[in-house]
């Protein structure tokens, strides 16, 4: 009897895995996730994920540091993140559907700073972040803080700043509503980071296979590639 019920026990769990909405979160990082609307790229994304794999999800917005941990411990289960082998320990990595470009927009003009020529020149980064330190470093630029992108482009705009760090998705839709006709913008390719979706080894997802697959199915599939595209467009 005990061993009838526990294989009934395993067949039924799959379908009691996910009677409830799977804990979903979102970086709080424009256009990412807007911790004021619940909105952004990865919301839509990530709903758009569930449905296509018959899934529920409770969607909430935290800063990165935050989601992080909630990922480690298993209160999040659905995360798109950066890509990094540290998060393997904690997380599947089940996709790459897209990726971070970074960049340095500057002034086209007579001014405009070239890879060589940065050096002393007040060049803005995102507070909290330390992705082009190594770039400040080589360059010999200064390293203005700004709080968002939005700031720091303002601010090149109107000369504060000879050049301005840029993340994609995101930078192109800022810079095009603070822009008149007249600006001429042009920008230096520094790296790429990919983004990748993650499910947390600590929730009960981790262990439905099926899910799993179709999750990741959906991901990599033409539609999957088509709705990231759709996305970026609308966010950068």
């Amino acid at each position: 009897m005990n061993k009838l019920l526990g294989g009934l026990a395993l067949l039924l769990c799959p379908l009691l895995l996910h009677a409830e909405p799977i804990p979903a979160y979102s970086q709080a990082i424009e256009p990412w996730g807007d911790a004021v609307s619940g909105d952004g790229l990865t919301p839509r994304f990530l709903r758009w994920l569930a449905e296509q794999s018959g899934l529920q999800l409770q969607q909430n917005t935290r800063p990165l540091p935050r989601l992080v941990e909630e990922l480690k411990a298993g209160r999040d289960a659905l995360a798109l993140i950066t890509a990094s082998p540290e998060r393997d320990v904690f997380a599947l990595e089940l996709c790459r559907p897209t990726d971070i470009r970074l960049s340095i927009v500057y002034r086209q003009d007579e001014r405009a700073p070239k890879a060589a020529n940065l050096r002393a020149r007040p060049v803005g980064i995102l507070r909290g972040t330390h992705t082009l330190d190594g770039f400040i470093a080589q360059s010999g630029a200064e390293a203005v803080l700004v709080n968002d992108m939005r700031q720091g482009l303002g601010m090149l705009r109107i000369g504060r700043l000879d050049a301005m760090m840029c993340v994609r998705p995101g930078c192109g839709r800022v810079l095009r509503g603070l822009s008149v006709p007249a600006d001429r913008w042009a920008e230096l390719p520094v790296s790429r980071e990919p983004m990748a979706v993650y499910v947390s080894r600590a929730h009960p997802l981790a262990h439905d296979a099926a899910a799993l697959e179709k999750i990741k199915a959906a991901c990599q599939s033409s539609a999957g590639k088509a709705k990231m595209a759709e996305l970026l467009s609308i966010f950068d």
